[in-house]
């Protein structure tokens, strides 16, 4: 996973974060979530990169990186399946 922080007087105020999985030797993005365009949005790259908004109560940029960091360590083999599958590449690593 890579993550991104844009930072403005100690507060995040951007992020994304990136997981992605290498299979068959090449990198996949297959899991992202981020800010850009202005607003807060996931992307499931096994459905669609199309960006799908996500609704959190929580305004503080900094509590979102961390729950979906630790969303995204809780899910990745789930999100890797959902990609292979849906590629076509079931069990491969």
């Amino acid at each position: 996973m890579d993550v991104k922080l844009k930072i403005e007087k100690n507060e995040v105020t951007g992020f994304a974060l990136n997981y992605r999985a290498k299979i068959g030797g090449n990198f996949y993005e297959v899991y992202r979530v981020d800010t850009a365009h202005g607003f807060l949005h996931e992307q499931r790259h096994w459905i669609s990169s199309k960006p799908i908004p996500l609704h959190t109560p929580a305004k503080d940029l900094g509590y979102n990186v961390t729950f979906y960091v630790l969303q995204i360590k809780k899910n990745f083999e789930r999100y890797k399946e959902y990609f292979l599958q849906k590629k076509g590449r079931k069990n491969e690593v």
